[in-house]
């Protein structure tokens, strides 16, 4: 069982009988811009939209490897707060119900008591006694218990298996356990199984405070998920790379003794074309840097949640974005994959007949379809209607270099959908 907070309170002073209470909408207003003024570069995404039975909701992240913070005003000056912490460590727990007593006294929340039987409040206690002695041991204990399961389930023969990695992506990588600071192998596995202190490293954020080792880890967390391993082709690529370069600088002239990824470093501040003493002084750490496999699940494919209930298999390299209209695109400087989810298959116009060099299909366990491809030196693409029961979409697999046309039909065929509908 990972580690909840569960918080519910009123805003308003705890007065909302005596003076009507402030709309949930413009009252969110107010939370959004106080986190975005004073969270500063922890920060990591904020976004506003509908939650349960139309309440307005802030969802935000405060780290690259924890889920998503939600912040439901749930009407009649109530708020709900909701965050799962166990994936980045006790530091981060600590941080968290730090920034939102502080909320709390900014916007005049009277949280309700801890009710352990209803599942509300901190099961750690800090949140409410201001004593952070349990968390580190709740961790472990959650740790251990997890290590203990995973070894039983490998022992039943099953695989692929993910700590603390948040939904969206599958990452294709060697090790009996994948998590944000990197695989693990089943010899850690038992070690931790035995002993959960010996796996304090595979959480990011161990020690409280903002300092050089959170620092670093929030750095390897955004390396080893989340980074492209290439020149960067979006703004959003380019800010992430940034934010790297900027963390591990942070972090090194802080406590230059700790342990760097000094080649991966190196390779982000060339993608950034930035030189100087500094990134002289990384690359020569990275030239004495021991051989052996770099940082990044990204530099290898990855499977992607699409809309709907789809998945696809890409590779780790390339750059995605949500479109407007609905549709998923992934692409590099050279190859690109667009996915869009279809109310009417009939609105897609077949390829022009000249146009047209070849026709496929593919019938797979749960998704069927129909393809043209076609092929000219700089202008190849392949378009497929695929289906998946009555579910419907399309899928357009554009490159450059013919010779790239066997991976163009293995990215339309890992197309899959897990519930055919």
């Amino acid at each position: 069982m990972s580690i909840r907070l569960l918080l519910a309170g009123r805003y308003g002073g705890g007065d909302a009988f005596f003076s009507p209470p402030e709309e949930p909408l413009p009252w969110l207003e107010r939370v959004e811009r106080w986190l975005q003024e004073n969270v500063g570069d922890g920060l990591e995404g904020i976004r506003r939209l509908e939650g349960p039975q139309g309440a307005p909701m802030l969802l935000l992240r405060l780290h690259p490897a924890a889920g998503e913070v939600s912040v439901v005003a749930a009407g009649q000056a109530r708020v709900v707060i909701s965050a799962e912490t166990s994936a980045v460590g006790p530091g981060y727990h600590l941080y968290l119900c730090d920034v939102l007593k502080q909320l709390g006294r900014a916007l005049h929340i009277t949280w309700a008591d801890r009710d352990a039987e209803a599942g509300v409040g901190d099961p750690t206690g800090y949140f409410h006694t201001g004593h952070p002695g349990n968390v580190e041991q709740q961790m472990l204990t959650w740790l251990g218990t997890s290590a203990a399961q995973i070894l039983e389930l490998r022992g039943q023969g099953r695989s692929g298996f993910a700590l603390s990695m948040r939904f969206g992506h599958a990452f294709e990588h060697p090790g009996a356990l994948l998590t944000p600071m990197g695989p693990r192998d089943e010899a850690w596995l038992r070690a931790v199984a035995e002993d959960p202190r010996r796996g304090q490293d595979v959480f990011p954020w161990w020690a409280p405070g903002v300092n050089a080792a959170s620092r670093r880890g929030r750095a390897l967390s955004l390396l080893w998920t989340e980074l492209t391993w290439r020149p960067p082709l979006l703004e959003e690529e380019r800010r992430r790379f940034r934010t790297v370069a900027k963390l591990l600088e942070q972090a090194w002239r802080e406590d230059p003794t700790l342990e760097y990824p000094w080649r991966e470093w190196q390779e982000v501040l060339g993608y950034l074309g930035l030189g100087g003493t500094l990134a002289e002084e990384v690359s020569r750490r990275a030239a004495l840097a021991p051989e052996g496999p770099r940082i990044g699940y990204r530099r290898g494919s990855v499977h992607v949640a699409l809309p709907e209930g789809w998945e696809i298999r890409i590779p780790g390299s390339l750059a995605e974005e949500k479109l407007g209209d609905g549709s998923w695109v992934a692409r590099d400087h050279r190859r690109s994959v667009r996915f869009v989810p279809l109310e009417d298959a009939e609105d897609i116009a077949p390829a022009s007949p000249e146009r047209r060099l070849l026709e496929l299909e593919h019938r797979g366990e749960r998704v069927s379809g129909r393809a043209s491809l076609h092929m000219e030196p700089g202008e190849c693409r392949l378009t497929a209607l695929c289906h998946a029961g009555t579910r419907r979409a399309l899928c357009v697999v554009s490159f450059d270099d013919p010779d790239e046309q066997d991976w163009a039909l293995g990215t339309w065929r890992s197309l899959d959908r897990a519930i055919a509908a």
